[in-house]
């Protein structure tokens, strides 16, 4: 008899205990998202209530569907591309004909392993970079009036001196470019590169290797721009990424 008394009251109070779940507010009406640490295309989607193929199709982000710190992804509508710069293509590796039926033997092993991770933000060797002039930001990152802007611009007077962001590689070097007048870019590890547009002259030429801080151009007007700036862009690989995210804070 007590026993069984004992169990009512047991059941009695689990019918009135109620688990607390917290509430995570989510903007349903946001558009425009940027890329931090730990992001992946999914958690992204699924934050948004979007289907990751459609955001992937939404901001051209082709299979494996690397996202990378710093990068803006355009919740709703197509993102119009973004511009198309000279970038060195990746070399592909060779292999000796006896050693093909182990490397896709052993790639296929990889792959099934990290297939539930193919979505996660891709890293490479962390690279500090500098600002490479210093002055006031006057067009940021993103889209504005319907028109793409893959880089930031910093007002300056014309002459002044542009600095290598960080060490590397300098894989173009001319004014070829429509709209960006003397234009540098320069290769920092596999597939970093920063850009440097609208040079009054450029002082490096493709092949050369630069130091950080080291002097590569002069701030001027070439090409498509309204004033006396430097149009600055850092690209992972052919993706465009938000320059404050890798520049430091000031």
């Amino acid at each position: 008899m007590i026993r069984c008394f004992v169990l009512l009251i047991l059941l009695t109070l689990s019918a009135c205990y109620k688990t607390v779940i917290p509430h995570v507010s989510v903007s349903k009406g946001k558009s425009v998202y940027q890329v931090i640490a730990r992001d992946t295309l999914y958690s992204v989607a699924k934050r948004y209530g979007v289907d990751y193929h459609l955001l992937a199709r939404r901001n051209h982000i082709d299979y494996p569907y690397h996202i990378y710190i710093g990068q803006r992804l355009y919740l709703k509508g197509i993102v119009p591309r973004s511009s198309s710069l000279p970038l060195p293509k990746k070399h592909k590796k060779t292999f000796h004909r006896r050693h093909v039926h182990k490397k896709i033997f052993r790639h296929n092993i990889v792959r099934s392993k990290q297939h539930k991770y193919r979505h996660r933000v891709k890293y490479s060797r962390k690279v500090y970079l500098h600002w490479p002039v210093r002055g006031r930001i006057t067009r940021g990152f993103g889209i504005r009036h319907g028109q793409r802007h893959d880089g930031i611009d910093i007002r300056a007077r014309e002459g002044t001196p542009v600095h290598a962001a960080a060490a590397g590689e300098v894989v173009y070097s001319s004014r070829q470019l429509t709209g960006y007048g003397n234009l540098i870019i320069i290769r920092h590890n596999r597939d970093m590169f920063t850009a440097y547009a609208h040079n009054q002259v450029n002082l490096v030429h493709r092949g050369e290797h630069v130091k950080r801080t080291d002097i590569i151009a002069r701030v001027g007007h070439t090409g498509r721009t309204s004033g006396s700036n430097l149009h600055f862009e850092v690209r992972r690989g052919p993706t465009p990424v938000n320059p404050l995210a890798y520049l430091p804070k000031r």
